[in-house]
């Protein structure tokens, strides 16, 4: 059998062998990730739990699947695409290291917590509210963030409040 023939018998045999496996990327090539790969958000975790997570988070979610796994849905669309609602609300910040972080579950009940957060930012004490609900699978989300200090929240900043019962929001 000729050179010419083996090659193209060979290269037919790799072709048929490709199909049957997964596409692989080797060790050196660069993976293309729309943003960093989220911390863990189980399922059983506690209201402050979630927020503490997110916290942890090296960045804010703005990608939609990543919203979901902390934010009720009526949130989901006004955080979620390139900018978000464009600051890091988590911190009250355009953006900034924070220290001494202490998130507490400040009062429970079954279908919801109020939870706070409390850290410095720039050597000023800062605190968050947040406010979650459970969904009927167990699971917890936050339905708001409340600035302490600069009176706004994400409710009014993602219009997630228009045409719906604001004393009812959607878990």
């Amino acid at each position: 059998m000729g050179a010419t023939v083996r090659i193209a018998v060979l290269a037919g045999f790799l072709a048929v062998a490709a199909c049957d496996q997964p596409e692989r990327i080797e060790a050196n090539e660069a993976v293309p990730a729309a943003e960093p790969a989220p911390a863990a958000a189980p399922d059983a975790m506690t209201p402050q739990a979630l927020v503490q997570a997110l916290y942890m988070e090296p960045a804010i979610p703005t990608a939609a699947p990543h919203v979901r796994l902390y934010f009720a849905e009526p949130l989901v669309n006004g955080l979620s695409g390139e900018e978000g609602i464009g600051f890091d609300y988590r911190h009250d910040a355009q953006d900034g290291a924070i220290t001494d972080l202490a998130v507490e579950e400040i009062a429970s009940g079954p279908e919801g917590s109020a939870i706070v957060a409390r850290f410095n930012r720039g050597g000023r004490p800062v605190s968050m509210a947040w406010d979650l609900c459970r969904r009927e699978n167990g699971e917890w989300r936050i339905t708001n963030v409340r600035s302490v200090q600069n009176n706004w929240n994400l409710r009014d900043l993602t219009g997630a409040d228009a045409g719906e019962d604001a004393s009812q929001p959607a878990c």
